[in-house]
């Protein structure tokens, strides 16, 4: 088992992403009911930190008040788990979370434990869209009902030690040892596919390591090279930096890595253009054109990859507006938001519009469509992100 801990400051979002995730299922909520909806929950946190922020933040808004933790367990540990398993686990995880003492390494009183037990959370599973691996999510409320803060100081130290504590517990893998088993499993494929493919290209790399089951990431330069890359297993993501031996199989090095295995054949193909399907199957290829990249990040989990014509970019950089968006939200959050809506990031897009302070927007049915051009399909989403980022009015119950 392995995980991850930390605090964030677009709790509503995370909760919906928890909760309204297809496939989602509630494994246990603490002080919450179950039967409101993700805003009503995150509104109930807001009301107990609202009741306290005198005592908390000298009146002011917590900027970081949720707490969010995602815990993953290898299919051979939780097979044949049944809800109830799940639910003493989270039980389980949250009483270690809570015992960790920090204080010695921190030097502060308060990161002698947490008191997640006595704050409002939510605890939902899901599973893995492609490898059906099941994993918990966590969003806690930073200020306990007593209203006292849960201190954040070290707060992914204290998840990895939390599970370790447990791992120990249960005879499972520890947490260090399943990173460098990963690591050498990623390592090892990688190698195996430039023994494979009869010239080197960014491409069949890339196809083949899909076809394994890995997500890539490429970060490309404008003439279609490749200045860095990273592989995704699961839930934990790996820069080429940190795979195969003396950085063997990053960027720079990776055609000489090939180079060695094929001696007789020294034929790399490094230079050509790179034509990825990055984008949901619905959305029609984009045209011929001069075309931009994004790598857009709504979470501490989550990246996404967008690209876009040239043309469609300058259209909503021009119709994306702060007029009626909130006092504190940035351009580039709505521009963003726009972005993923143009690729078909429907969910990342409604977490960046949550993250800039916007209020919802009904976004059912939305989509691309059929006979609709990049230009229209551009200025419709700038529309768009201009009303998912309009200023919340109020709470929803």
């Amino acid at each position: 088992m392995i995980a991850k801990a930390s605090t964030i400051s677009h709790g509503a979002n995370a909760i919906r992403y928890s909760v309204n995730k297809e496939k989602a299922d509630i494994v246990k909520s603490n002080l919450l009911p179950e039967d409101i909806s993700p805003e009503a929950m995150y509104g109930r946190m807001m009301l107990v930190q609202k009741l306290f922020a005198e005592k908390i933040n000298k009146g002011r808004p917590l900027g970081r008040n949720v707490i969010r933790i995602e815990i993953s367990l290898s299919e051979s540990e939780s097979l044949n788990w049944t809800m109830d398993d799940w639910t003493r686990l989270a039980d389980e995880f949250i009483r270690v979370f809570d015992s960790i003492d920090l204080s010695g390494k921190t030097q502060r009183a308060s990161s002698k434990q947490t008191n997640l037990k006595g704050s409002q959370y939510i605890a939902a599973l899901h599973r893995d869209s492609k490898s059906g691996i099941l994993h918990l999510h966590i969003d806690a409320n930073r200020v306990d009902m007593d209203g006292k803060i849960n201190d954040s100081h070290k707060i992914g130290e204290r998840a990895v030690m939390a599970a370790n504590i447990i791992n120990e517990r249960w005879g499972w893998v520890q947490s260090e040892e399943i990173n460098i088993r990963h690591k050498q499993e990623i390592s090892d494929c990688c190698m195996e596919i430039l023994r494979t493919i009869n010239e080197f290209s960014w491409q069949k790399y890339e196809t083949e390591l899909v076809k394994r089951g890995y997500k890539v990431h490429l970060q490309e330069k404008d003439d279609g090279g490749v200045y860095g890359y990273s592989i995704k297993r699961g839930n934990s993501t790996y820069k080429s930096s940190m795979l195969g031996i003396g950085r063997n199989l990053t960027p720079s090095k990776i055609e000489a890595t090939w180079a060695k295995l094929h001696p007789q054949e020294r034929k790399s193909n490094p230079t050509k253009p790179i034509f990825r399907q990055t984008r949901p199957a619905d959305i029609t290829p984009i045209s011929q054109s001069v075309i931009k990249h994004y790598d857009i990040v709504t979470d501490e989990y989550h990246s996404y990859h967008v690209e876009i014509p040239e043309v469609a970019d300058n259209i909503i950089r021009q119709d994306c507006s702060l007029e009626e968006a909130h006092p504190l939200a940035k351009i580039e959050e709505i521009q963003h938001t726009a972005l993923l809506l143009f690729a078909g990031y429907l969910d990342a897009a409604t977490s960046m519009a949550a993250s800039s302070g916007g209020g919802s927007s009904d976004t059912n049915g939305w989509g691309r469509d059929k006979d609709e051009d990049e230009l229209k399909w551009a200025r419709r989403c700038a529309r768009m992100a201009n009303s998912m980022c309009k200023r919340r009015r109020g709470l929803h119950k």
